[in-house]
């Protein structure tokens, strides 16, 4: 198994499932008027990076783990 496929593709994995979620797509977070641009931006991030933490971080490792064999395999039989 590649340490280095498995990174990429785990973190790949996990920000494209973070995604809606970053984009506000089924959360509504409650803004007080005076919010700057910039402080709503970094809610929406984290909260949409670490909402449902666990559950990402186990199909990104799934992901990654059958990828990685899969790009090793394909180096192997070359």
């Amino acid at each position: 198994m590649n340490l280095k496929a498995f990174l990429i593709i785990f973190v790949l994995v996990y920000v494209s499932i973070s995604l809606p979620e970053i984009f506000g797509i089924g959360t509504v977070i409650d803004w007080v008027p005076e919010a700057t641009l910039f402080q709503k931006l970094k809610g929406y991030v984290i909260e949409g990076l670490l909402n449902n933490f666990l559950g990402k971080t186990v199909i990104a490792c799934i992901v990654g783990i059958v990828v990685s064999l899969v790009i090793s395999k394909r180096r192997q039989s070359k």
